[in-house]
């Protein structure tokens, strides 16, 4: 499975800088291909027989680069197996990307803690963290990977619009 990605409004001004998206931290069972389902605090479980086209890291790490991208609001949008030289860097961490279930309800949970850097000093530019839930319309895997993809589209595009305004606060 894979996240449906919604085009990023592209920025009036293309900022001189170049920027690389590590893939993000996380633990298992989050640093993993499966589809999670939370079903109560203390438990995970996986969607059957589905899963997603890579680690949950990487599947993130990809579509805020193609928002970013998308955005044209910088120079150049690498990731971290790239060799290019960047002025800056986006540093995340992953701690949330499941399905968790409250009685009848199927929520989606999607938390990341962001940082931006500049390369060349090392020095945090900005932080923030994201806290996203997006209630699927059932408990079917459908439903819930629909879910996924309005919580990460809401994510890039929130982190999109805040990286540009750290970048371009440090020019």
């Amino acid at each position: 499975m894979d996240l449906a990605t919604e085009r990023s409004q592209p920025f009036d001004q293309t900022l001189p800088s170049s920027v690389r998206i590590n893939t993000p931290l996380a633990s298992n069972p989050v640093d993993s291909s499966t589809i999670l389902l939370k079903p109560t605090p203390y438990e995970f479980q996986a969607f059957k027989k589905t899963r997603w086209r890579d680690s949950a890291p990487v599947l993130i790490r990809d579509h805020l680069a193609r928002h970013l991208r998308d955005s044209k609001g910088f120079h150049n949008v690498v990731i971290d197996t790239s060799a290019a030289h960047t002025e800056h860097s986006l540093l995340t961490e992953l701690s949330a990307f499941q399905v968790e279930q409250s009685g009848d309800i199927y929520q989606v949970v999607l938390d990341l803690h962001a940082e931006v850097t500049n390369d060349q000093s090392g020095n945090s530019l900005c932080i923030r963290s994201w806290s996203i839930q997006e209630v699927a319309a059932s408990s079917e895997l459908k439903s819930a990977v629909e879910a996924f993809s309005r919580a990460s589209n809401t994510l890039a595009g929130e982190l999109t619009q805040w990286a540009w305004s750290c970048v371009q606060r440090a020019q």
